[in-house]
């Protein structure tokens, strides 16, 4: 009908202002406890570069990601060539039983605690979207927990969630 706009379309007219309405909500979060293939598999299977870290309750304690990960696997082992970590990866790499080359691959002693990064960027869900795009650039930061009033995780906004927002403004 002539007059009326679509819902898609009165979507595309207003574009989003706040956090809110970009971010994916209830991101899957991880323990501090987990252990590094424990999160290893999580980014895996989920497709994800990085997870908020909650405590017993639910609570944001800190964030964790891909990045952090290697960094923590090469700790010490800044004389070897980077694709070291991905050689010995490939050889240990482990079958449908769990099984490497060389038998069970054993769980390693690191936790995320151990290593995750404990003062993660957060953001309300009223915050600006500008403001939080600001701080991602400026900062170097790659995602933005948004939580309540508790710190409980509410949603996540990663920055290629800002270059899609980006791209639908363009057309």
């Amino acid at each position: 009908m002539i007059g009326r706009m679509h819902r898609r379309e009165r979507e595309r007219a207003v574009p989003p202002k706040h956090v809110g309405e970009v971010m994916t909500h209830d991101p899957i979060c991880i323990r501090p406890s987990a252990s590094i293939r424990e999160l290893a598999g999580m980014l895996e299977e989920h497709e994800i570069s990085g997870v908020p870290v909650v405590d017993q309750q639910g609570k944001l304690i800190g964030i964790v990601g891909k990045t952090d990960l290697v960094r923590r696997c090469t700790q010490g082992l800044e004389e070897l060539a980077p694709a070291y970590l991905f050689e010995v990866l490939a050889e240990q790499g482990a079958d449908e039983d769990g099984r490497g080359a060389n038998g069970p691959i054993p769980e390693p002693l690191i936790r995320v605690e151990d290593f995750m990064n404990d003062a993660p960027a957060t953001a309300r869900a009223g915050t600006p979207i500008a403001e939080v795009a600001r701080r991602m650039a400026d900062g170097g930061i790659h995602r933005v927990v948004v939580i309540d009033e508790q710190r409980f995780p509410v949603g996540i906004v990663t920055s290629l969630d800002l270059v899609k927002l980006l791209r639908d403004a363009r057309g």
